[in-house]
């Protein structure tokens, strides 16, 4: 007599809430491998947006402020560095570090490993980066004299 009355309130019972959870807990478990398989290019994918994001804030800085501003690359390290540059002095605004799966595979055109934008929001040079990820996949990266950045697919 309870169960009818607890069906009819629309409560659900304690088999019913296992079965579920199990349900759930044997989806994930199946779901877990193939996330392992992409993560590689998630974070390939990750690091060249934040990079693409990081050049075109550094073309806005050079913008606003009136002061060349840009990114220099560390092919060895594997990490970057938003810089201002007043003359011959730089100033480190900020570095940023590599996931141990992504690393520099090419850095073509820019002189002395530094990206450039001048007051007027173009690039000094133009050139390409190329980022590769620890299953050889890559993702370019192309910056024009214009000061146009864009991921080259």
């Amino acid at each position: 007599m309870k169960t009818d009355q607890l069906k009819k309130k629309g409560a659900f019972t304690l088999n019913e809430i296992l079965i579920v959870l199990s349900i759930i807990g044997i989806i994930i478990i199946a779901i877990f491998p193939a996330f392992k398989i992409y993560r590689p290019a998630l974070k390939l994918s990750g690091t060249t947006r934040e990079l693409v994001s990081d050049l075109r804030y550094s073309e806005q800085l050079a913008l606003n402020e009136q002061i060349n501003h840009g990114i220099r690359l560390f092919f060895s390290e594997n990490k970057y560095q938003l810089i201002k540059k007043h003359g011959e002095i730089e100033e480190v605004l900020e570095e940023k570090l590599f996931p141990p799966e992504v690393r520099f595979y090419s850095i073509d055109g820019f002189s002395e490993n530094r990206v450039l934008f001048n007051p007027y929001g173009a690039a000094l040079e133009p050139g390409m980066i190329i980022l590769i990820n620890t299953e050889n996949s890559t993702a370019t990266i192309e910056v024009k004299s214009s000061g146009f950045v864009k991921i080259i697919h």
